[in-house]
């Protein structure tokens, strides 16, 4: 049930402190009983793919194309992995119900500029509405009309995934059958490239890191049981 859905995604994102200044406990289930069970209802292919395009026209808004590439550049692959990977496994640490979850808020951010003056589906808009929508969605300017948590939950995660997986380096972020990633060549900039950083890591330097800090001494006050650390 997409209400058990969105209420496992507040959960997951309630409990990082680094959501808690933006989220409150139990918003995302009282915003989708105002919005109704329309928005919400069982998720379908079509609901997928739905939130995959919206995915997608916000992430290319986060990280246009300009002088340098940008998320568009590295479509369709980057989407996919930045909502099934980046938000799915890091975000909402693989919890599919809470993906699910963000999911029906992606279904919902499309369907609700309808009835919020803009008269058509988010997907429909020309860049310029979209861009407006997206960022009165992010810094909650539609908080009084019930059920704005849904919306700046869909665009604060579209935004934050969508930075987070640029800058990683995708797609020459992962290493390919060996343990140190050798970076090729190539005549498209990632987001390493456009930064300026340096990477990734080394035999030679990650021996010299090692040593350096061998004996470093513990930080007393950490508590090593976090999994967030």
């Amino acid at each position: 049930m997409m209400r058990d859905a969105l209420a496992e995604l507040d959960k997951v994102v309630s409990r990082r402190v680094f959501f808690d200044r933006i989220f409150k406990a139990g918003a995302l289930v009282a915003a989708m009983d105002v919005i109704g069970p329309k928005a919400f209802g069982a998720l379908t292919a079509a609901d997928k793919a739905t939130a995959l395009a919206v995915y997608s026209a916000c992430c290319k808004l986060v990280i246009p194309v300009d002088q340098d590439p940008g998320w568009a550049t590295f479509e369709p692959g980057i989407s996919d992995y930045g909502l099934n990977v980046f938000v799915g496994q890091v975000a909402l640490g693989g919890s599919q119900q809470a993906l699910d979850g963000f999911i029906g808020a992606l279904v919902a951010f499309n369907q609700a500029p309808r009835t919020l003056g803009y008269n058509d589906l988010f997907l429909n808009m020309a860049p310029d509405a979209q861009l407006q929508y997206f960022t009165t969605s992010l810094t909650g300017g539609f908080e009084a009309d019930g059920y704005g948590d849904v919306l700046v939950v869909a665009a604060f995660f579209c935004m934050f995934t969508a930075k987070a997986t640029f800058f990683s380096n995708y797609p020459r972020h992962l290493a390919q059958d060996t343990e140190f990633q050798v970076l090729q060549p190539s005549s498209v900039k990632t987001g390493w490239d456009i930064m300026g950083w340096k990477g990734p890591v080394g035999p030679e330097e990650e021996k010299a890191l090692r040593a350096k800090y061998y004996d470093a001494p513990v930080i007393p006050g950490i508590d090593f049981s976090n999994p967030w650390i």
